[in-house]
């Protein structure tokens, strides 16, 4: 048996509680971990924003509804292996992603994972780190994949101090680009840390005089309208699509025009991007901002801070029930 954090559904003051429930059993290609850390993602609190439930929102809720174990990244030790497991074995630090569409399952003390989405974790990042990275790393790598960025390269990245916009910041970096950061004042020095170049605070700077002509444009977290990135594009430059804020009109702009793209690592998975994480995590080149930890028992906390108040890098939670 083991403990775990099951939604129950309702309001988020009462839409989690602590059951005891059978512990899993690895199937052939699968490894049970018993979890030290997991992280927080839209897909695990969307469905508690108080306007008008998005799309994606009822998506969660259909394949994460009453009953369900959240949660989608793992760091912890290798308990077991199924049979066909080569690569990995009791005791082994790792870090990575759980199982299904949706990926959840992974608030509890043991959660499952397969081979190919688990990666042994470096001495040099703990555990909070590792267990932030799995998710919002291959949405990242994903991005400027379908950029096609090239070492060299200008990257300006709007929304550059969330999830998903400090590690596109990273690897970025880590792959050779020149890069502009867009966040608020508070997150400015956080941008800078990272590996922007420069800097453009969106709520005191004019971001049409500020911004310059960039290979490719990456639209994560904001509120400018794409028409207004696209200026900033060179003459065969991309701009992509990522964050739920621009994911909708990119998507619907990319089948009119060549230079407008969109990622979501739901509508596009490969496990290129995973082992182009692997390879760069590796060479100690990334490295996760976390802005809070909480114990999985105050997750409801958690929650409410990331909905109000727009946290830097990611929130690690630990299970410790």
């Amino acid at each position: 048996m083991m403990k775990a954090m099951v939604y129950r559904g309702g309001d988020l003051g009462n839409a989690f509680e602590v059951k005891e429930i059978k512990r899993p059993i690895p199937k052939e290609h699968q490894i049970l971990v018993k979890v030290n850390y997991s992280s927080l993602n839209n897909v695990d609190y969307e469905r508690f924003k108080r306007e008008k439930l998005s799309l994606f929102a009822r998506a969660t809720l259909l394949f994460g509804g009453k009953g369900k174990i959240l949660g989608g990244e793992v760091s912890g030790q290798v308990e077991a292996v199924g049979e066909q497991v080569q690569n990995f074995k009791k005791g082994d630090e790792v870090f990575g992603q759980t199982l299904g569409f949706m990926v959840f399952g992974a608030w509890a003390e043991y959660a499952l994972l397969e081979e190919k989405q688990t990666v042994l974790k470096p001495s040099y990042l703990s555990y909070e780190e590792a267990a932030v990275l799995a998710s919002a790393s291959k949405t990242a790598i994903g991005a400027l994949c379908t950029g096609q960025l090239q070492s060299g390269q200008s990257v300006l990245i709007y929304g550059a101090s969330g999830g998903v916009g400090h590690l596109l910041v990273c690897y970025a970096k880590a792959l050779g680009a020149s890069i502009t950061g867009v966040c608020s004042q508070r997150n400015l020095k956080m941008a800078t840390d990272l590996g922007c170049d420069r800097v453009i605070d969106y709520q005191h700077d004019d971001f049409e005089k500020a911004a310059g002509k960039d290979d490719l444009i990456l639209a994560v977290n904001g509120h400018v309208d794409l028409k207004i990135l696209k200026a900033h594009l060179k003459k065969d430059g991309i701009l992509v699509g990522v964050g739920a804020s621009y994911l909708p009109a990119s998507f619907l702009q990319s089948f009119f025009s060549k230079r407008v793209r969109y990622f979501s690592y739901f509508l596009k998975p490969r496990a290129a991007y995973y082992n182009e994480m692997q390879m760069l995590v590796m060479k100690k080149e990334i490295k996760p901002f976390i802005d809070k930890v909480y114990p999985i028992t105050q997750v409801s906390q958690a929650i409410q801070y990331v909905m109000n108040e727009h946290p830097q890098g990611k929130i690690a939670l630990r299970m410790h029930f």
